[in-house]
C-alpha cells in the first residue's frame, strides 16, 4: 500500500497549495495548475489535483496545531452561546472555517509540496514548504463499503479516483 500512495501522492511534489474547505466534514485541497473545469453545464477555476479526506487530519507547523479535524464541530472564536445556537455544519461557524480561512491566506500560492511518508495503513504526511507539513491519519478499524479515508484525483486527466479505504485501495 505504501508504494502505490507514494506513487500517487508524489505527483504533488512541487506542486502549489492553491486552496482549501469543505463539504460538510470532508475537508479538501486543491494543487497545482488551475484549469477549466466544467460540471453541472457550469464551468469552473479548479486545482488540477485534489485530494478529498473523511478521516482524522491536522496541519501544524512547528509545534503548534493550526487546524485539525476536530475544529469542524467547535464553534469559532466570538461565539456566545447565549444567544445563538451553534450548527457546526453552517459554512463559516466553525472553528475549522475561521482557522483554514487564515491558513489559505497565509499559504496560498506560496506554499509547495516538498515530500510526502505514506505509512502501511493509509496514512500520509506530506510536508510543505515553509515548515507547514500536512498530517492524514486513518482512526478506525471500519472496513464496510463506505469505510473511505481519502481520495485523490487529477481534474485535467479524468482519470480514475485513487481512493484508500478500510479494505485497501481502489480506484474509481
Amino acid at each position: 500500500m505504501r508504494d502505490a500512495i507514494r506513487s500517487q501522492i508524489g505527483k504533488l511534489i512541487g506542486l502549489n497549495l492553491r486552496y482549501a474547505g469543505r463539504a460538510s466534514n470532508l475537508f479538501w485541497l486543491g494543487f497545482g495548475e488551475m484549469i477549466s473545469v466544467t460540471r453541472r453545464g457550469k464551468t469552473e477555476e479548479l486545482a488540477e489535483y485534489a485530494l478529498d479526506i473523511q478521516c482524522s487530519w491536522r496541519i501544524i507547523k512547528d509545534d503548534k496545531i493550526l487546524v485539525g479535524s476536530r475544529d469542524f464541530y467547535s464553534p469559532r472564536s466570538g461565539w456566545n452561546e447565549e444567544n445563538d445556537n451553534f450548527d457546526w455544519d453552517v459554512q463559516g461557524n466553525n472553528r475549522f472555517d475561521e482557522r483554514i480561512e487564515s491558513f489559505i491566506e497565509n499559504a496560498k500560492e506560496h506554499v509547495t509540496v516538498e515530500r510526502v511518508e505514506p505509512d502501511e495503513v493509509g496514512g500520509i504526511k506530506i510536508f510543505l514548504s515553509q515548515g507547514y507539513l500536512l498530517e492524514v491519519f486513518p482512526d478506525t478499524s471500519e472496513d464496510d463499503e463506505y469505510s473511505e479515508f481519502w481520495r485523490f484525483f487529477n481534474r485535467r486527466e479524468n482519470s480514475p479516483h485513487f481512493v484508500v479505504t478500510g479494505n485497501g485501495i481502489e480506484n474509481e
